[in-house]
């Protein structure tokens, strides 16, 4: 490998690696892990990962869904209520004396009609994202109250159960929520970054009406964001029922605000057009690494939410600083370009100049 192969090969994956916002997080997260370890001996043992993870899980779905739907232009702030009310239909379901499939697929179907509704209201009736999504945060939590009459929902648990909410590994120190979490980010991210469908999301969140022009259905593609949400709320739903064992009316409440800020961490944009599955994923361990080390710390409940929006304001800082590192790098990657191309251009031309030379000499003018 040349010297040249070799430093465009050393700039393109060092302008990869600035390029991506979450890695600026993730170095954070790491510096803060090995700190942990060195000062709480428990944080690194494999009871406390596992319960990191789990933890992780159910922002990780909601985050993702959120994502999808910030890159598409829209915000949904329905996500908190769909997860309780779906969580609420698979456990209900399940006292009924339903299969567990049966249980499960109406609490997605539940997730996927909340989703629908609400892309049909912002892209049929003109409604704002803002006010349909906070309407249907209050319709959805006052169904999953009216329908449990404030009482949890209890006695639906059973020996599958307990694996599918994490609470029974599967090998080792993995937990099918695990495994189910790392397969819907890879194929959202195919969905996302590899398919024609998926740029459809990018581009109308970028310019909805440079999209309209190109020929994208704006209205199919925003509603089918919020049908994508509606799901990973489901499926999240579905997770924390069996994670927490019982559902209370209001186990939804706040999840809206957490998947918009592990969203947001991770490198969405809340104008639309910018995000990544990965990133929502950073965003999540953010903020459950967050409460996690609070917890072991003995921080009081009264300063929990203080040092959580601090963290959340020091990790935003923290991805808008690398972004500028990033435009930094690409600029000076753009600047050796241009500086190669012209240094290339003179020799060129002498080149030109050396090569007619001689056939002036060849062909020399004579006078009469």
């Amino acid at each position: 490998m040349s010297a040249m192969t070799s430093r465009a090969l050393g700039e393109t994956l060092r302008t990869r690696f600035l390029g991506d916002p979450a890695v600026g997080i993730l170095s954070l997260l790491v510096v803060a892990a090995v700190v942990m370890s060195a000062y709480e001996p428990t944080f690194a043992t494999t009871g406390n990962v596992t319960n990191i993870v789990n933890a992780m899980v159910t922002v990780s779905f909601l985050s993702i869904g959120m994502t999808v739907v910030l890159i598409a232009g829209g915000l949904d702030l329905s996500v908190g209520s769909t997860m309780g009310l779906c969580a609420g239909v698979a456990a209900k379901l399940l006292t009924y004396g339903l299969p567990m499939p049966v249980a499960f697929l109406g609490a997605l179907a539940a997730g996927a009609g909340i989703g629908l509704l609400n892309g049909l209201l912002i892209t049929r009736l003109g409604i704002p994202d803002f006010i349909a999504t906070l309407a249907m945060l209050g319709i959805a939590g006052g169904v999953l109250l009216y329908w449990t009459t404030g009482v949890p929902i209890l006695g639906y648990m059973t020996p599958t159960y307990y694996y599918i909410g994490g609470l029974t590994r599967l090998i080792g120190p993995i937990t099918v929520p695990m495994i189910l979490v790392a397969v819907i980010a890879v194929g959202v991210s195919v969905l996302l970054r590899r398919t024609r469908f998926g740029v459809m999301f990018y581009a109308v969140g970028s310019s909805p009406t440079g999209a309209l022009n190109a020929g994208v259905r704006v209205a199919r593609v925003k509603t089918a964001a919020y049908v994508i949400s509606g799901l990973m709320a489901a499926v999240a739903g579905i997770h924390i029922a069996g994670r927490t064992t019982t559902v209370p009316p209001l186990i939804g409440n706040g999840y809206e605000i957490t998947a918009i800020a592990a969203a947001v961490i991770g490198g969405a944009s809340l104008a639309g057009g910018k995000g990544r599955v990965f990133g929502a994923l950073v965003g999540a361990l953010t903020l459950t690494l967050t409460r996690n080390i609070i917890n072991l710390t003995g921080v009081e409940s009264s300063w929990q939410a203080v040092v959580t929006g601090l963290v959340l304001i020091v990790a935003i800082t923290a991805n808008q600083t690398w972004s500028v590192l990033s435009a930094r790098s690409r600029a000076r990657a753009l600047t050796r370009t241009i500086s190669v191309s012209r240094a290339h251009a003179p020799s060129t031309r002498r080149e030109g100049i050396a090569s007619e030379a001689p056939a002036t000499q060849r062909h020399p003018e004579t006078t009469p």
